[in-house]
Formats: C-alpha cells, structure tokens, sequence
C-alpha cells in the first residue's frame, strides 16, 4: 500500500477502500461507501455523510476538506502533509518489496532454437521473461533466470537437410559474421520445412537426419556442432543486448534420453499407458486431453523431455518454476504438468505456465518460422534503430550510437510490456519510436528533460536540506500523489507477475511530470520554492530510473 493510503486509513481509523474520484476537483482520496451502508443497514449516501462527519471530527491535518457526495465520501488533502508524507518516504527502498522472502522462483523464458529464426515471439518472450524476473527480485524473490532450448527435433532435422543440400554455401559463410551464419541456418530450416512437404521422399529424408541427430552419427556430427554453436553464439548477442542473462541453460540433447527413461519406468506403474504403438498421458481422466509422450517410432516428444527437464528444476528446490510461454500452449501445460504430478508429486502447486501473448505487426499477421516467410527479432530490432536515426537525424541532432541503440532497445521493450502480459501486440513502427505518445523514447525523454534541468544546477544540492513552501501548487500535489504510487505499481507487478503495471505506472508519472513543468517553473523559481522543486524533480527521476531498470530499460544523458 502506498504511503498516502495508509496515512488516511490509519487517519480514519478504519480498515476501508480507497479510489480517486473521476475529476480531481472532486478531491484526491474517494471512498465508496457500499459496504458500509450493507453492515450498517441504511443507504450508502446516509453512510457517507455519517463517515464524513466522523472523519471531519478528528480534525486531521492531513484532509483539507472532506464531504459526502451522494454514496461517495470525497477527500481534498493538504498539499503541505502531502509533501512531507511522500518526500520522507522517498528512501533507498521505496517501491521495494520483502514479499517474497528469498523463496526461491525458477523463470524459466527465452528459449530459441538452434538452427531457426529468431523470430518475433522469442523476442516478446525475452523481454517479458527479463522483466518478469526483475520485478519478482524487486519483491524479495531469489530468481533463477533459466533458458531451455530445442538443439534437437524435426527442426533440426530440417535444417540439416537444408545445410547439406547447402553444403558449398554451409561452408562458405563460416568465414562470415554472426549475424550472416544464422540468417543462413534460419533460411536452410526453410528449405528444409518446404522440402519436407514436397514429397514422401523428401519427408523420408528429413526424418533419417532425426535419426541420426539421436544416434549421434558421425556423418552429421561436425555439421551438427558447428551449426548449433553457430546459433548459440548469435542468440548470446541478442541476450546482451536486451540486458539479459541466464544462470542455467539447459537443452532437449541432454534430456531425450532420460524423458524416455522415466517415460518407460512410469509405463509399467500406469501412469502411461501403450496406444497404437505410441505411449501415452491419458489427460481425458482428468478432464484435460490425451498427449503422446513416446511417438510409434520409439522417439520422445516435446512432453517426454519435460518431464526429464521438470526433474532438473526440481533438483533446484524451487518454490516456484514459471514458465514463460505463448498463450497457445496453456492445454499442452495443463497435461504435462498433471503427468509431472503422478511422477513427482513434489511439483504439485509449484508449476505455473505464464501464457504471453502473440506479437504481431500492423495488419494482423501472426509470425510463423516455418515457410522463412517472415520478419525475424533481428530486421524488427533493424528497422527500429533507422527509424530512430532518421529521426534524429531530421531534428539535426548528432546520432550518437550509444543514444541510438538504448532508445531503440527502449522502443521495443515497452511496446511489448505496456500491455497485459497475456494480450497480443500490435506493433507499429511510428507509434512505437514516437517521442511525444505512450512509447520508450518517450519516458527516456522525460528522463532526459529532468537531467537537464539538474545539470544546470550543480551548485545545489538537490538532496540537502529544504523547506516545504506554505503553498503546495496543484501539479505540485498531484505530481507527489503520483509519486506515492509507485510502490503499488511494482507490488501489482510482482503479485501478478506482470511488468504493464509499472510500464503504465511510468507513462502516467511522466504525463504528471509534464503537467507539472508547464505550470511549475524550476529554474525560474526561487529560494523555497526553487529548492523544493528541485528536490521533487530529483525524486521523479530517481524513480523514472528505478522503474525503467525493472522494464530491462536503460536511460540516456540527452536526447
């Protein structure tokens, strides 16, 4: 709860809700008097005048005005107590949390394949895991960033058969950059899938390299290596660049083996059961579906590999494993983890599947890396950062690169956060490199506008010692109760595991801190009032800073 909150309960003395009414020259504090009215027996405009003339009697300074408005009593508070409660609250820790109390949280996201595109949902699903993590460390969570990726699979399967109808080119580009090498093994998965549907026997084809990869043939081995470290370096780059980390990789390689072991040996206590030579979970028990955990061929599937992948988790001893994964995977979870339950009965209530929404562009196309039909992370990151430029470039400012690749970081990040975790994105490029609307180089202006103004006053102390002027201006309050509640914001954040709470916290304080520089010199001010307002604007920036750091975003001197 924020500090002004808790001032007016513990004013009022009663455990109540409170809003903020719909105009602010109603008042700054609302609270709905239904409740009240239903324990009491009488209608909710008599309960609020009878709470408002209770309130009124304890003549506190903090309320400026209190009165009954139909089944609403509104509150005008004292911009003076407003100052001192919010400034003073201001510390090391604010919008920090203990919530979490060092349980130990398993985040599991990222999680690309070698040897395809990185494509648009990887990227959503790096940047919310990022953040997810941050503001789950921010609530007092021991986080363990972890990364599971696919190096084995029919993609890979087709992606060597692209590579080796390839070869001379497989072998050219290893001299190349990167960046080059993996734009050549995303176009030779392509290959690969369309010839897998071209005919039965390029499907027998595609599916002998599946083979080989589980056997470890020698005959693919040293491409197979050379591609998967190819991938891996590239998919290296990106994490670095959108500020990201992982403490435990792990890969499907390592877990075949053991998934089908574990597969077998619950086989035999019935948890599985053999149908049509495959082996399968029969979720229709449990009111869910059936899935194959061992195809008819003897391989394991997707859902085999889990379950090997669960048992490592586990090993961790984690409170929690949140799996950050696109919305269209919640029935496959809902099944694996049911199975996870009669296999290890310790993972019960600790597996959560964390559903992200699709990330599309303007047009409504959904993204697919099967045909190579597509606009890969790295060309959307590309035709961000031009953007970015050209625009620099057209306001004659000196593109400064570094500038350039955090606003364009900036840029992506927020368009992808600033809605609920669970809701689609519609990506537009104007929108989401706009400095003036709800986008990143937006808030990085505003952080920008602040710097500049302390830096031209070095000399002062913004931090030291000053005193609240008698008369607090209206931008002046509203800016400090919007300030106050950026504790709630990252609480939400991390009880919901959902970082739009602060990305919308955040637009909404720098809208407040423009309204409050048009009506609210700084620099022109004077004594009290000068010192005061310095000291506010360096609070808004110190939680500018704070809030941007749990999105993954990184803020600039200028603009």
């Amino acid at each position: 709860m924020n500090t002004i909150h808790q001032a007016v309960i513990d004013a009022i003395g009663k455990d109540i809700s409170l809003s903020h009414p719909p105009d602010p020259k109603m008042g700054d504090i609302a609270i709905g008097c239904f409740e009240l009215a239903k324990a009491e027996g009488v209608s909710p405009a008599e309960a609020a005048i009878a709470l408002a003339s209770d309130i009124q009697s304890k003549a506190v300074t903090l309320f400026e005005r209190v009165e009954a408005i139909g089944p609403y009593v509104n509150i005008q508070l004292n911009g003076q107590e407003v100052a001192r409660l919010v400034l003073n609250s201001l510390n090391d820790s604010f919008g920090t949390h203990t919530i979490g109390d060092h349980k130990k949280i398993l985040v599991e996201f990222g999680c690309p394949n070698p040897m395809k595109a990185f494509h648009l949902g990887h990227l959503k699903n790096l940047i919310t895991g990022e953040s997810v993590a941050r503001v789950l460390e921010n609530a007092g969570y021991q986080v363990v960033r972890v990364n599971y990726q696919g190096d084995v699979g029919m993609h890979v399967a087709k992606a060597l058969w692209g590579i080796f109808d390839w070869k001379d080119a497989f072998d050219d580009v290893a001299d190349k950059s990167t960046k080059e090498k993996a734009e050549f093994l995303g176009n030779a998965y392509a290959h690969g899938a369309a010839a897998y549907d071209q005919s039965d026997e390029k499907k027998a084809e595609v599916e002998a390299y599946n083979a080989k990869v589980y056997a470890h043939d020698a005959s693919i081995q040293d491409v197979y290596d050379t591609a998967r470290a190819w991938s891996l370096e590239y998919f290296d780059n990106i994490y670095k660049r959108f500020h990201t980390h992982f403490d435990t990789f792990y890969f499907e390689s390592n877990m075949y083996e053991r998934g089908l072991e574990i597969v077998q040996t619950y086989l035999k206590k019935g948890v599985f059961k053999e149908s049509e030579g495959a082996v399968i979970f029969e979720g229709s028990k449990y009111g869910l579906h059936d899935r194959v955990f061992v195809n008819s061929k003897g391989l394991p599937t997707y859902e085999a590999k889990d379950v090997a992948l669960a048992e490592q988790h586990l090993k961790e001893k984690p409170d929690k494993i949140i799996h950050v994964v696109g919305k269209e995977q919640t029935e496959y979870f809902k099944v694996v983890f049911r199975a996870l339950e009669e296999i290890f009965p310790e993972s019960k209530g600790k597996e959560f599947h964390l559903p992200g929404g699709f990330l599309q562009l303007k047009g409504n196309q959904k993204m697919s890396s099967r045909t190579g039909n597509i606009v890969t992370g790295d060309e959307l990151v590309a035709m961000v950062e031009d953007q970015i430029a050209r625009i620099m470039k057209d306001a004659e400012t000196p593109v400064d690169q570094n500038v350039c690749e955090k606003v364009t970081v900036a840029a992506l990040v927020y368009v992808m956060l600033k809605a609920d975790v669970t809701r689609d994105v519609a990506f537009d490029l104007e929108e989401s490199v706009s400095t003036s609307g709800d986008s990143g180089p937006y808030l990085l202006y505003i952080v920008a506008r602040i710097k500049g103004i302390l830096n031209k006053t070095q000399n002062e102390k913004i931090d030291g010692q000053y005193d609240i002027p008698d008369t607090v201006h209206a931008a002046e309050k509203s800016l400090l109760l919007q300030l106050s509640l950026y504790p709630s914001a990252t609480q939400s954040a991390a009880d919901q595991m959902d970082p739009s709470h602060v990305a919308r916290y955040l637009f909404t304080l720098a809208q407040s801190f423009n309204s409050f520089y048009d009506a609210c010199p700084v620099l022109k001010a004077e004594g009290d009032e000068r010192a005061f307002r310095l000291a506010l604007i360096g609070r808004v920036l110190q939680t500018m800073e704070r809030g941007l750091h749990l999105l993954g975003i990184e803020t600039v001197e200028r603009m």
